[in-house]
């Protein structure tokens, strides 16, 4: 992968060829922005580029420290992500391995792990060798699951940086840590990708009908790591539970107590945010169905669920009221709902509920 393979991010990529040209690099520099942007993605490649012996400011992806570099095999670069105490070096390497095959989709199999002060202190010996080579890079993912300990332990090594050592930091959530280490990084902001940006990329790297890509683009909102998760047999499997769940909030409570048990055992959190993001797309279809053309709206190419126009129809004319704009704030309600940790068979009781209210059947 070179720098023109990461999605998007133009000013990043901007920002660290004219440093990489003019040989003005920050010691540390800290990436910032949202989850699935490419943080993680673009600091590999800015540690290839660093080591790359090729003309040029971009990785050639050709000489032996770019490919070692890239697969995680330079004796100079280290990646430090969050890990449990437990983790064996087989699972570290495993996800690597993940990160080699597709850096916008690291693997994260325990819960809630952190980067404790051992892997801070061990990186401090470290710091303080001479690297083999030119320069020591270090990339410290999720920065900000670092405990307090690590965290002063770390700022220690940006307060006194070792000569040729160059350290990249990446987060989603950078305020949670202490300003005293965002103070003494470069910060470089990414942007969420867009829909068009995550679509096409999908078309392009796996393949996704054009019509599923945009689907899923909608749903992931810039994520292109939960955007790959997708499988177009799990939207179509996905789509149906909308649909599903629609017909039941029409039913009387113990159907849709029934309903809420079933749909628990299938969904998880995440699972189930995707689900409402489907939600709100559906109803946001019906209401361009219903208005669309009184706004001089191209209604099928407006339409993201264009290829269920059919259904979305039949759907819109069995109703003699829908309340949209109460629907989308129920619907978002429950979304927040799920990041508070309330639990799942409430928020979904309640969400049928509600939308009972709003949708007024004919006569």
């Amino acid at each position: 992968m070179s720098f023109d393979r990461v999605i998007g991010q133009e000013r990043p990529k901007s920002i660290l060829q004219r440093a990489l040209a003019s040989r003005h690099l920050h010691h540390a520099y800290f990436f910032t922005g949202p989850d699935g942007a490419g943080k993680e993605a673009l600091a590999i490649e800015f540690a290839k580029a660093l080591y790359c012996s090729g003309e040029g400011v971009k990785p050639c992806d050709q000489c032996s420290s770019c490919r070692r570099v890239g697969q995680f095999n330079h004796p100079d670069f280290l990646f430090l992500m969050p890990m449990p105490k437990t983790a064996a070096v087989e699972e570290e390497r495993e996800i690597l391995d993940s990160l080699v095959e597709q850096p916008y989709l690291r693997k994260k199999p325990w819960p809630n792990p952190t980067i404790g002060i051992e892997r801070i202190r061990e990186l401090r010996r470290i710091s303080m060798l001479k690297p083999l080579e030119r320069y020591r890079v270090i990339v410290i993912a999720e920065a900000d699951k670092m405990t307090d300990e690590a965290a002063n332990s770390l700022l220690k090594i940006l307060e006194e940086p070792p000569p040729n050592m160059y350290m990249i930091l990446t987060s989603s959530r950078p305020l949670t840590l202490p300003a005293t280490i965002f103070s003494r990084c470069q910060e470089i902001r990414f942007s969420q990708l867009t829909d068009d940006q995550v679509a096409t990329a999908l078309v392009q790297s796996k393949g996704v009908d054009s019509g599923a890509a945009r689907l899923i683009a909608r749903i992931v909102q810039g994520n292109f790591g939960r955007a790959l998760e997708w499988q177009e047999e799990d939207l179509e499997e996905r789509r149906e539970s909308v649909v599903e769940l629609l017909r039941v909030c029409l039913r009387d409570p113990l159907a849709q107590i029934e309903y809420v048990e079933e749909l628990q055992s299938r969904y998880d959190k995440r699972l189930l945010k995707d689900l409402l993001g489907l939600i709100l797309i559906w109803f946001r279809d019906v209401q361009v169905l219903r208005y669309g053309h009184t706004h001089g709206l191209d209604v099928q190419e407006a339409l993201v669920n264009a290829d269920r126009m059919e259904t979305l129809e039949k759907f819109s004319r069995a109703f003699a009221e829908i309340g949209f704009d109460d629907i989308f704030a129920e619907v978002e309600r429950s979304i927040e709902w799920i990041d508070r940790n309330v639990q799942i068979p409430l928020i979904l009781i309640v969400l049928l509920i509600r939308l009972q209210r709003h949708l007024v059947l004919k006569g």
